[in-house]
Order: C-alpha cells, then structure tokens, then sequence
C-alpha cells in the first residue's frame, strides 16, 4: 500500500511540473491603458500568460468571435485576419498557417483560454510584462512622450493617494509627479520621483505598501491625461491632506495654489 501511495504521488508530481499550470487572479491586463476584467481569472502556463477569448477577442476589437462546438475550434476574426484555436492543441492556425505555441489552448470554468501575447502580437500589438502586469500596446499607444512603465507607476501612486478623491483630485496628483520630473531638484523619470528617499520617503503609499495596487480606471485615465499634456495645478510640486498629516513643513515653506476636496496643493 505504501508503495502504491509514493507511486501515485509521484506521478501526480510528475504531471502537474510538466503541465506547469498556475492560476491567478493578480495578472492585471491592460490594452491601450485600459484594464481588462475578465469574469474567469488568467493562468500562467509555461510562462505564457492565457486569458479568456472572449475578454481579450472583444478589447482587441475583434469583428466576430465563434465557436464550433463539433470541432472544439474557437475562431477569432479582424478584418482580413483569422485565427483558429482548437481546444486541447498547441497548434494554433492563422490565415491558413500553422504556428506552435508552448501550452495548449484549453477550456476552464466554461471559458475558452488562450495565449494573450500570441494573439496580441500577431495582430501587429506590443506586448510587455511589467511589473506583474501584461501591457498591451498598439503601434501608436502610448504616446511617445512617456513609456508603459511611466504609466504603471503613475497610475498607481494616483491610485494610492486619490482613490477616494475626485477625477480633478487624481489628476493634480499625477501632475504633481510630473511637475517634480521635470524639476532639477527631484528624479528625471516618473519611477524615480515616486520611490525617491533622497531626504526620506517622499509618498507615503511607498512606506506602507499600498503602492503596489491595481488601479481603476479612473486612476489610469488621470495618469495617461497627464502624461498628454492635461494640467489643472500648474507648476505644484507638493499636496498634503491637511486633516491627516502630522508634517507642516510643506504648508509653512511653500506657496499655497489649490484645494481640491481633501488634498491642498503648493508649488
């Protein structure tokens, strides 16, 4: 019996390191700055990220997405392009060629999986894993004036000191971390002026942890508003909650601007 049990447990071991399947639901996906939300949560199987058809067939926009329930083939059609995903291959047919990929294409939770940077890339898409996150970018997004990364940093650190203020509250947070980018006196990148510790810890989402989040939507669209120009704070380079900060060094040194609901903000 003890024989029977090693044996079966090593078989078990053997077929879940070949699979190499690992569910999450911490994958956030983005496409042209937007968030999926996917009703069933992404996998990784050998180090390929696989979505919902439906999710990622819809966000890249494309004109029909079909299922043939004799063939187990889902179809997913843009324009002049076709690609056939038959459940259980790792065949993947575009306009009539072949094409290998590392894991198969299932189906799980009634939802047909596939490789999010397959289908992305052979539709002429970026595709970056930054961070724990997949951006998908076309040709012309982001603009060029800022990066994925700069993106992914803002958006969150908009996230973690707006979340309960207004659209206008998120994006003078964001322009406040820009303004500083283009300060001599702060970081020249988005990243660096987040996680600067120069003279202490500047953002306290970056002491707690709560930078590290998944923004909303509208938090993402304050971050790309300003990373296009959008500005409603002019040149501040400082904002504080002044019900909750414990620190008036900002208030008794610099010039007073705005207040926007909670924040107050200096240039």
């Amino acid at each position: 019996m003890k024989r029977i049990i090693i044996i079966t447990f090593s078989v078990l071991f053997i077929f879940i390191n070949s699979t190499n399947v690992v569910a999450s639901n911490t994958i956030p996906i983005y496409v042209n700055g937007n968030v999926l939300t996917p009703d069933v949560n992404p996998y990784i199987a050998n180090s390929r990220t696989f979505v919902p058809i439906r999710f990622i067939g819809e966000a890249l926009n494309a004109s029909s997405i079909q299922w043939n329930n004799k063939s187990k083939v889902a179809t997913l059609i843009f324009n002049d392009t076709t690609i056939k995903l038959p459940i259980g291959s790792n065949t993947i047919t575009v306009n009539n060629n072949n094409y290998k990929i590392d894991a198969p294409i299932s189906l799980k939770s009634g939802r047909t999986f596939v490789p999010v940077r397959f289908i992305s890339e052979i539709l002429g898409y970026n595709v970056q894993w930054l961070n724990s996150s997949v951006y998908i970018n076309s040709s012309d997004y982001p603009p060029k004036n800022y990066t994925s990364e700069d993106l992914h940093w803002l958006s969150r650190i908009v996230e973690a000191e707006a979340s309960a203020e207004p659209y206008s509250g998120k994006l003078a947070v964001a322009n406040v971390i820009i303004n500083r980018k283009k300060s001599s006196d702060f970081p020249n990148s988005i990243k660096g002026v987040i996680f600067d510790n120069n003279y202490g810890i500047q953002f306290s989402p970056v002491a707690n942890g709560t930078i590290y989040n998944t923004p909303s939507t509208e938090s993402i669209k304050a971050a790309t508003s300003a990373l296009t120009g959008s500005n409603n704070i002019g040149y501040c380079l400082y904002f504080l909650n002044p019900n909750k900060s414990t620190n008036f060094w900002i208030m008794n040194n610099r010039s007073f601007y705005i207040k926007i609901n909670n924040h107050s903000f200096y240039s």
